[in-house]
């Protein structure tokens, strides 16, 4: 008898437990479908406001290269001139580009206010190169093309060098000719497809010394 009353207590206390815990279910869906959509909407149009209001994506990272200089087959890399506070000014070119031709004034200019150390305008944070070694049509530049047109064009004043893969300027997502970026703190903090003027291109340069 004694066995068959605590059997009966057992199966009694099973049932109220699960009575608690299908009523604690209940409420819970319950507070879900009234709560829930609403925090939803809530947590989207906060994430809206992030987005569209607060954040602010960084600047691209550049591609690394080491790279041989075109006259003098010195090697160089990039984290020689990226990394730090200096600013480096990276023309990609190609040595039948017109355009290319009619912007080297514009750089030999460029070079002579902020590379020489004369110049009222001189910063010893800033450095520039020509990078080429790219096709126009169905001529690609060799590493003889790069050196001659570095003396021809650009009067030998600053390193030129040779891309023998033909891919850096891609990575760097430029299509055309020429194409110029400025970067700081390992950052592309600028970037340009085709012909500029002195004045457009030193206030870039000037923006970011």
């Amino acid at each position: 008898m004694a066995s068959k009353r605590r059997r009966k207590l057992e199966l009694k206390a099973s049932r109220l437990i699960d009575q608690k815990m299908q009523v604690r279910r209940d409420t819970f869906n319950e507070n879900l479908w009234r709560f829930g959509p609403p925090v939803l909407v809530l947590l989207i149009l906060l994430g809206v406001i992030f987005f569209v209001f607060i954040y602010e994506p960084g600047n691209p990272r550049p591609e690394e290269w080491t790279l041989e200089e075109a006259d003098t087959g010195v090697i160089y890399s990039s984290e020689d001139y990226y990394d730090g506070d200096q600013l480096t000014l990276v023309e990609f070119f190609q040595s039948e580009c017109g355009h290319c031709q009619k912007q080297a004034p514009v750089l030999m200019e460029i070079n002579d206010n902020y590379m020489d150390d004369t110049s009222e305008n001189y910063s010893a944070h800033f450095n520039m190169f020509s990078i080429g070694g790219y096709a126009l049509g169905s001529s690609t530049d060799s590493k003889s093309n790069v050196a001659s047109f570095k003396f021809q064009y650009h009067n030998s004043q600053w390193l030129h060098l040779y891309d023998p893969t033909g891919d850096l300027m891609r990575d760097y997502k430029f299509s055309s000719y020429p194409s110029m970026a400025l970067i700081k703190n390992n950052e592309i903090v600028y970037q340009h497809s085709g012909g500029q003027t002195y004045n457009q291109l030193s206030a870039e340069i000037d923006k970011h010394l």
